[in-house]
């Protein structure tokens, strides 16, 4: 193989590990997958309700919300 090869595959591999070390931290403490989702959908929907508010309130003050 060569080099870039090698190196592609390297970094696709780190930049899947963080993912892989939750879901098998969750597992061996009892946690399925199911509970892992979840666990991060609500994360991800307190993050895009934070998201919103703060524009509506950049927007309320008269400040500048980028996208409109």
């Amino acid at each position: 193989m060569s080099k870039e090869i090698i190196k592609d595959v390297v970094t696709e591999g780190a930049k899947a590990t963080p993912p892989l070390a939750v879901v098998a931290h969750q597992a061996a403490n009892g946690w399925t997958i199911n509970h892992t989702v979840a666990a991060l959908t609500i994360v991800y929907l307190l993050l895009q309700i934070g998201w919103l508010v703060w524009r509506w309130y950049r927007a309320a003050n008269g400040q500048e919300v980028k996208g409109e």
